[in-house]
């Protein structure tokens, strides 16, 4: 049966859309799973997730731009499936370890894209990622997607419970601008926890030879170990990166992940006699931030005149 959602206002399409995909979006909620166990992502961040802090909400057309990249995979896993390569055991269920979690010892479980079978018979793990060009062209250029291949490292784990011959996995990158791909080949040596990225192809024919990556797994298992210790702890880590870096303008915590930072730094500074020029960038920082703040003030005023106005002029709704 099909949901229909109502919205007020008449409403045109473009309009649309987006709110009713806010109608399916659901609030985030942490537990220790591979899509969270990289080194990019914000340990601080997980933390305020861990201790139920709550963030800012999704914004609807997020929603809409995480169904476009399962719909991404969906359509690669169409082509493959016309190709010599047979893709099964879609979102299979693996258990990929335990962990602490809410006082006890957590599976941590994950759900594989699929597995690649190829004409020699050989399994293969197949992780399908579909990402901006920006981020693309970076992994292009000799970057590696270390969030990706410490998922892809757990997955692999639990998958040789169940299979154990299966040691190499594919990772593959899709460009939702362009939709060129880049294949990451991985093997995995879970004795020694070393990931090896054999080989890097790109869909114009461009090749490069992988790197070896150490302990992913071990360290994805010491950060969820941070996170359970800080949540007991009702603690915090250090920022992960820097003021005004895109990860935190992104970021549901980001406005109370550093509306405290000017505090922080007066309690830091409390006690210290600084160094001329230290003292001078201080005093910089602190006439600049109170700038910000009023130039962001005077960006709201504006922006809701402007709405005033041109709903006035029936420019817009």
């Amino acid at each position: 049966m099909s949901t229909y959602y109502l919205i007020k206002g008449g409403n045109m399409i473009a309009e649309l859309l987006h709110k009713v995909a806010g109608f399916e979006k659901s609030p985030a909620t942490y537990y220790p799973r591979p899509s969270l166990a990289g080194p990019e992502r914000c340990l601080r961040q997980l933390c305020y997730m861990a201790q139920g802090v709550e963030g800012k909400a999704m914004d609807d057309r997020f929603v809409v731009v995480l169904d476009d990249s399962s719909w991404h995979e969906e359509l690669t896993a169409d082509w493959l499936r016309k190709s010599t390569f047979q893709l099964h055991s879609q979102q299979m269920v693996v258990e990929c370890g335990r962990v602490p979690h809410n006082n006890h010892m957590h599976v941590m479980k994950g759900h594989i894209d699929g597995i690649l079978t190829d004409l020699s018979g050989v399994d293969r793990l197949w992780e399908h990622k579909a990402i901006n060009h920006f981020a693309f062209q970076r992994y292009c250029n000799e970057e590696y997607p270390l969030d990706y291949l410490t998922q892809c490292t757990l997955y692999l784990i639990g998958l040789q419970k169940v299979q154990p011959d299966i040691n190499e996995g594919i990772l593959l990158l899709k460009n939702k601008n362009t939709s060129q791909y880049l294949e990451f080949l991985l093997s995995y040596d879970s004795g020694n926890d070393i990931l090896m990225v054999k080989e890097v192809i790109a869909s114009n024919g461009n090749r490069r030879e992988g790197e070896i990556f150490f302990h992913l797994y071990r360290n994805a298992v010491e950060r969820f170990e941070e996170i359970e210790k800080h949540r007991l702890e009702s603690s915090l880590p250090e920022r992960q990166y820097e003021l005004g870096d895109w990860h935190c303008a992104y970021c549901p915590y980001g406005e109370i992940c550093w509306e405290s930072y000017d505090q922080e730094l007066a309690q830091f500074a409390q006690g210290i006699e600084l160094d001329p020029e230290t003292a001078e960038m201080a005093m910089q920082y602190r006439d600049v931030s109170f700038q910000m703040k009023e130039i962001e003030k005077k960006q709201e005023e504006l922006k809701g005149s402007m709405k005033s106005s041109l709903k006035a002029a029936q420019i817009c709704g």
